[in-house]
């Protein structure tokens, strides 16, 4: 099993927290090579926090309550 690092994992849900964006969007705020992004969709996908459709990254509704609580713990603990 692939390792997933917390902070790319915060990164991809608290920007789409913003709003969806697209595939491409997404990809260069994660800052990751293509093929690795692809499997942090991919493992956020089986998990049931982001979908996909039309070529649209969105936050299901199981991703808006993980990425509010980062976003909510982040300001609160780390004054962001």
């Amino acid at each position: 099993m692939a390792k997933y690092d917390i902070d790319v994992i915060a990164r991809i849900l608290l920007a789409l927290l913003e709003g969806p964006a697209k595939r491409t969007s997404l990809y260069y705020r994660s800052r990751l090579s293509y093929p690795r992004f692809l499997q942090y969709l991919s493992f956020l996908e089986e998990r049931g926090l982001v979908a996909e459709r039309d070529g649209v990254v969105m936050l299901t509704e199981r991703g808006m309550k993980a990425a509010t609580e980062l976003d909510r713990m982040f300001d609160e603990y780390l004054d962001f």
